[in-house]
């Protein structure tokens, strides 16, 4: 089979669904395919756990940082998004993990591009 160009868009705040998401694209990149992902909404949150020893999903968020598979996070959605809740204020946190915050979409991550680049959206 060939390889296949995934674009993983990961919303949720879920612990859970995040982990699995992570796992899933660290494993198709081992399995030779090519995997992005951006965090979005809530999901921005997961980059917080970054510098927290012992989650989980610190560690995997971590392992795709290293491996590359981290193309952004959206930009309106670290700075908070309308929300108070000061967990989703994170956009110190990428700029420190060296995460590219994405805002060609009025502010907000974009993805054009990777539709253009012939990417196929899998949204978690």
């Amino acid at each position: 089979m060939a390889p296949r160009k995934l674009l993983f868009l990961l919303f949720t705040d879920d612990a859970c669904r995040q982990n699995h998401a992570l796992l899933y694209a660290l494993d198709l990149r081992r399995r030779g395919h090519e995997v992005k992902l951006v965090l979005e909404g809530a999901a921005t949150k997961a980059l917080g756990e970054l510098e927290r020893s012992g989650s989980r999903t610190g560690a995997l968020l971590r392992q795709a940082c290293e491996a590359g598979l981290v193309a952004g996070a959206c930009e309106r959605a670290s700075a908070g998004c309308a929300s108070d809740d000061p967990a989703r204020k994170v956009a110190e946190a990428a700029r420190a993990a060296g995460v590219a915050l994405l805002s060609g979409l009025d502010g907000h991550a974009g993805i054009d591009r990777f539709v253009d680049e012939g990417y196929e959206i899998v949204t978690f």
